[in-house]
């Protein structure tokens, strides 16, 4: 238990691979689960873009996709806008995103704020586009017998649900090489080769397509199956897995993950890969995995027995695939013909 814990009224906290959650009340039949999430310098790319429909929808996702990991139900959101100049046109438009996402969540906003905040934002990059951070704060309840332990063992097999694309992470990396603002390639309205196969055409829209809430597959998933461990894949990329890993007590047997089945990486990973090619920069396919969710947003770790049950139930809202399982074998995480010339990424 923390130090800021301690003062908890309500007994000891739990520890989980991802943080703590907290007794409801003193006889600790449900638990709460409490997050904040931003969404990074992706802000930059709406404001180049004087696009701000879809960055409240991140801020949602990003907090409600970590409560979710513990088993628990988003119910209540909070946000917190600061921007340089509050403009009403701009203000109103990233709000319906927030909204929009509470409702994909199931949640209510119960609360928020909007600040002006001139003298510590940056230099705006357009005239008549105000910069801008935005966090979403969200609570979750779980009753004792639904959490998400997060223990696993050999013979589990990992379903990752797919991505919407870039989703909030791997934006700073992702600007540099691929916007002229930051020594990129393309205007945002450019539409290279890669993005061509794709409904969304342009540079700008790609990078702005909203993270994916996770919130209904994964509860429904939740209620008919039993679930051993859930990974938001954001920061960091496969290599969190390593929490997980880490989570796991020292008296049991070390454990791996292999990852063999991945499938191909939606184009906007291509795109940022040639990108790093065509301005001579250097960018590992273990950078990749490293840093952008390769295509899965989201994963979860279940036993064999559960696997096609988990996986019908994820496929009634998005696509769900079996992508690696757990060993026993060199307590690392084993990415499988990930490179071009089919060798193995260890992390």
């Amino acid at each position: 238990m923390t130090g800021l814990s301690r003062t908890y009224p309500y007994g000891s906290s739990m520890s989980l691979p991802f943080g703590l959650i907290f007794p409801q009340n003193d006889r600790a039949e449900s638990f709460l689960d409490f997050q904040i999430e931003g969404v990074g310098s992706k802000t930059l790319i709406a404001e180049l873009a004087k696009r701000y429909d879809t960055i409240g929808m991140d801020a949602v996702a990003m907090a409600v996709n970590d409560v979710i990991r513990s088993g628990a139900k988003p119910v209540l959101l909070s946000d917190a806008l600061h921007i340089a100049r509050s403009d009403a046109r701009v203000v109103r438009s990233i709000l319906r995103g927030v909204i929009k996402g509470a409702s994909a969540s199931g949640c209510v906003l119960a609360s928020g704020e909007t600040g002006d905040v001139s003298e510590i934002l940056h230099q705006p990059l357009l005239s008549a586009s105000p910069p801008f951070d935005l966090f979403v704060s969200t609570l979750g309840i779980v009753d004792k017998d639904q959490i998400v332990r997060g223990e696993i063992g050999p013979g589990d097999i990992v379903i990752g649900l797919e991505s919407s694309g870039i989703h909030s992470n791997g934006l700073s990396l992702a600007r540099r090489l691929l916007i002229k603002q930051w020594g990129g390639l393309y205007e945002l309205d450019n539409s290279p080769p890669e993005l061509r196969k794709e409904k969304i055409s342009t540079v700008g829209e790609e990078l702005l397509r909203p993270t994916r809430i996770y919130v209904k597959p994964f509860q429904e998933a939740h209620k008919r199956s039993p679930i051993k461990a859930a990974i938001h894949i954001t920061g960091d990329g496969f290599a969190k897995f390593r929490r997980i890993l880490e989570f796991q007590p020292k008296k049991r047997t070390k454990l791996a993950f292999e990852f063999d089945s991945l499938g191909e990486a939606p184009p906007v990973f291509s795109l940022i890969e040639s990108a790093a090619k065509l301005t001579g920069r250097s960018l590992s396919m273990e950078e990749m995995f490293r840093t952008f969710n390769m295509g899965y947003g989201f994963a979860v770790i279940v036993s064999r027995d559960e696997e096609q049950e988990v996986l019908d139930s994820f496929n009634r809202y998005c696509s769900g695939k079996t992508i690696g399982r757990v060993t026993s074998t060199h307590s690392k995480i084993a990415l499988k013909g990930a490179t071009r010339d089919g060798k193995t990424i260890l992390f």
